[in-house]
């Protein structure tokens, strides 16, 4: 397994089908061909990358 974002092997499992990068430190869920991939918050919440990229350009 790599990271989709970055290409490293430095991969931890956090849950079924749910995993985090080390390098990166996103968080990301591998459904078939398919990634989606999170932001952890301080508070260890998950925000989609697509969703705080939206707001980032919003406030600019």
């Amino acid at each position: 397994m790599y990271c989709p974002v970055c290409g490293t092997c430095d991969i931890g499992k956090v849950a079924t089908n749910q995993y985090y990068c080390w390098n990166c430190l996103l968080e990301f869920s591998d459904k078939g061909n398919q990634f989606h991939i999170y932001y952890v918050e301080a508070d260890g919440s998950l925000v989609d990358v697509k969703e705080k990229q939206d707001k980032v350009e919003v406030e600019i």
